[in-house]
């Protein structure tokens, strides 16, 4: 059975009303829509998949419907155009509409910018500088991957045990528990423990070399930014800057992936989107580090539009989009963000 809210959704859409509340609420409510994404596949069978399939926000050809949808429906833009905007004292145009990917895999150079550049339409890539053109994947993905290729039944972590089970379902929980509680640790703490669920999982390194799984390498970064896509920081390893006590260590987070993207891209990196995201992710510490580091956006995990007129550059929220969102869903949560944003656990 469907969720409500997704019937809910396609009746919206298929009476009409659906883009009268946009037109409405474009009126009587200003704002800037911003949409998240991280990856974007060819469709395939999720029990074979051997990554992380939360990480998985789109397949290749709802992705092409959703952007040909929006630039039909919303005025796309960058940080570039925000800061351009906010330089002359212009206002936000109407149904103004943001593109982001977190993390930097290459599928956002290989599937994602083609459908891009076939619409028109600009996106924001937010990439973790230390990953770009190395070896395997990102910690969390590794960690999914090892969980589902191990024989290993239950594991210690953070004090205690977590039972993966037998069953790919099971599997896949037992991996969603580990991140959870991993990405809640100092990170001193989430690096030892990392290694020690290695040890346990004893798991094959994943061979992604010649696949979609792996990170994108400074020439495949560069090409997008070529083509118009604006390149963005995620922090050089991924870290939740919240749980970096050392305030040098976090400076360095912030500092060496902001210089990274300009060297490789010739271009200034004007945002960041937090790792992971969420409330517990960063706080007052990290905006203020964000801010000496020279960043005019940054971008958050929470679920929203957000006003123009108490925009919080530094807070900018965003809307997740999953690869089980519906068509009807995907237009009535752009329509109506309130009503039919997905909740998300944020990688």
């Amino acid at each position: 059975m469907r969720p409500s809210r997704d019937l809910a959704a396609a009746w919206l859409v298929r009476t009409g009303l659906g883009r009268l509340a946009a037109t409405i609420g474009s009126r009587l409510h200003h704002d800037l829509r911003v949409l998240a994404y991280h990856r974007v596949l060819p469709r395939t069978r999720e029990d074979a998949f051997g990554f992380d399939l939360e990480l998985v926000s789109a397949w290749e050809e709802e992705f092409d419907w959703q952007v040909r949808y929006v630039a039909r429906h919303h005025e796309v833009l960058t940080c570039r155009d925000l800061a351009a905007l906010a330089d002359a004292g212009r206002p936000l145009p109407r149904r103004a509409l943001v593109i982001t990917f977190d993390d930097g895999y290459r599928d956002n150079h290989d599937v994602a910018l083609p459908i891009l550049r076939r619409h028109g339409v600009p996106a924001l890539v937010f990439v973790a500088t230390g990953y770009m053109g190395r070896g395997g994947t990102f910690w969390y993905d590794q960690l999914v991957h090892d969980v589902l290729h191990s024989t290993a039944r239950r594991v210690a972590c953070a004090g205690g045990t977590v039972v993966l089970g037998v069953e790919p379902a099971s599997r896949r929980a037992g991996a969603n528990e580990l991140l959870k509680r991993l990405k809640r640790m100092p990170d001193e703490q989430r690096l030892a423990d990392l290694a020690a669920l290695r040890a346990q999982l004893h798991a094959p390194m994943p061979d992604t070399a010649s696949t979609l799984d792996r990170p994108m390498t400074w020439p495949e970064v560069r090409a997008l930014s070529d083509a118009g896509i604006e390149i963005g920081s995620h922090g050089v390893s991924h870290a939740v800057l919240a749980n970096i006590t050392d305030l040098t260590a976090l400076r360095r987070e912030l500092v060496d992936s902001k210089a990274a993207v300009e060297r490789h891209t010739g271009k200034p990196a004007l945002a960041l989107a937090y790792p992971v995201g969420g409330r517990q992710a960063y706080d007052e510490r990290v905006v203020a580090a964000a801010r000496e580091a020279g960043y005019r956006y940054a971008f958050v995990y929470h679920a929203g539009p957000n006003p123009a007129a108490r925009l919080d550059p530094m807070r900018i929220r965003r809307l997740a989009v999953e690869r089980y969102v519906t068509r009807e869903r995907f237009a009535a949560m752009l329509a109506l963000p309130a009503l039919f944003a997905y909740g998300w656990s944020a990688r």
